[in-house]
């Protein structure tokens, strides 16, 4: 079938696969034969999990031995999608899957992984560990995992502002504080607010603020901007919208929203003129990242978020709706995965269904799940995936995919996974 995958020798990549697929190379994804009924995409949802289980975990993440324990390109992201599954099917065996795939890893990442965000770190082991023993209605599997939670929320740099030294860690989703605050947000959301209390989420927040206003001392028209490696990024993964994104599920002081609010007004009076597109970091005039990592799909669902947040600010729904605009020109993109691919940019519609309830979101985003169900194996031959297990994880590979397929099935529920809660 058109969704079973095999992956090509990176030999065989193309160079600039980060790029736009050409309209001249691909099926058009308006095509309404294009289009499948949500019985087809439930099937392939369940096939294309079960083969990125065979490929992460039968075959080669049961020994606990080599693995990455992680969200974004390993083993846990293989959990996610087993408990996607098992929210939307209901199938008892997902979620035993899920639970003995994280208990393999948190035996690995207690002494491999000095992260502790929900993508790349701990905070993601644990946060699911107890958010699925949870499910399982395991209350002292729950409490365990909670506690090891706990722990790493001891870590003495997270709550270090900018004026105490605290530029040692990154502010960032995928590896700095704004990843342990997500982690901290989705047990909370899974297990109940007050889970994880505000007394100790909010002084983190308040050293993501401080480190924010620090970094932009020099730019007096943005009131937050953070380095990542000595860059200022804009997008999702390792930047602004990342990290506005989690400071907006925040109880935040007056100032501190208006402080928000600015930088988001700054960053789409900078987009490119022409496109509408966003730079992926401060001053870049490369206008050739559409991707949920960098450019307008990540902004679209921070503009999302906003937009739910402050609705009497009619010009951040304006600015989400002409963010999807871009995803919807220049979103199919020559890799299959979230962090870069064509499903990340899909849940941009998804997100934009959900905020204004229009059919034509929902339609698109169907549109680009079916288009990559006829050309997955395409897709993963021309992108580089970074091997064969990458090329079936969640962020990079296809176990993103199936999450999609998963969340098209239930729109009004889906949410980008480690990013929309």
């Amino acid at each position: 079938m058109s969704y079973v995958v095999g992956v090509a020798s990176q030999e065989n990549h193309e160079e600039n696969n980060n790029e736009r697929l050409d309209l001249t190379h691909r099926m058009d994804p308006t095509s309404t034969d294009m289009l499948l009924p949500h019985e087809t995409l439930l099937r392939a949802a369940i096939s294309l999990k079960n083969q990125v289980v065979e490929v992460t975990w039968e075959r080669d993440g049961k020994t606990g031995t080599g693995i990455d324990p992680t969200v974004y390109t390993g083993l846990l992201g293989t959990a996610f999608t087993c408990m996607r599954s098992y929210e939307v099917t209901g199938d008892e065996q997902d979620l035993l899957l899920c639970s003995e795939i994280v208990d393999t890893c948190s035996v690995s990442a207690r002494t491999s992984s000095r992260h502790i965000t929900f993508l790349c770190g701990r905070g993601g082991l644990y946060a699911l560990g107890a958010v699925a023993a949870s499910y399982k209605g395991d209350r002292r599997r729950r409490d365990f995992f909670l506690n090891l939670f706990l722990e790493v929320a001891q870590e003495r740099a997270l709550p270090v502002g900018p004026e105490e030294g605290g530029f040692g860690m990154s502010y960032e989703l995928m590896y700095g504080r704004a990843g342990f605050l997500w982690a901290a947000l989705f047990i909370n959301k899974h297990l109940g607010e007050g889970t994880l209390p505000c007394d100790l989420l909010m002084p983190v927040v308040d050293a993501v603020l401080a480190g924010g206003r620090a970094g932009a001392s020099d730019n007096a028209a943005c009131p937050l901007m953070y380095r990542w490696h000595g860059t200022r990024y804009w997008g999702a993964a390792n930047g602004l919208a990342g990290i506005l994104q989690v400071l907006l599920h925040f109880p935040l002081s007056i100032e501190d929203v208006e402080d928000v609010k600015a930088t988001l007004r700054y960053m789409m009076s900078n987009r490119f003129p022409h496109s509408g597109n966003y730079p992926s970091s401060e001053g870049n005039p490369r206008d050739k990242l559409v991707q949920w990592s960098h450019g307008a799909t990540g902004m679209a669902i921070t503009l999302c978020k906003a937009s739910e947040m402050f609705p009497n600010d009619r010009e951040f729904r304006n600015a989400a709706i002409e963010a999807g605009e871009v995803v919807w020109k220049s979103g199919l993109v020559k890799k299959v995965g979230l962090a870069d691919g064509a499903a990340g940019n899909a849940y941009a519609f998804l997100s934009l269904y959900r905020l204004t309830g229009e059919s034509i979101y929902e339609e698109r985003a169907n549109a680009f799940a079916s288009f990559l169900y006829h050309n997955a194996s395409e897709l993963v031959t021309i992108g580089d995936a970074r091997g064969a297990n990458h090329a079936f994880s969640l962020f990079q590979g296809l176990a993103g995919t199936a999450c999609l397929w998963f969340d098209i099935l239930k729109p009004e529920s889906s949410r980008f996974p480690g990013y929309e809660l």
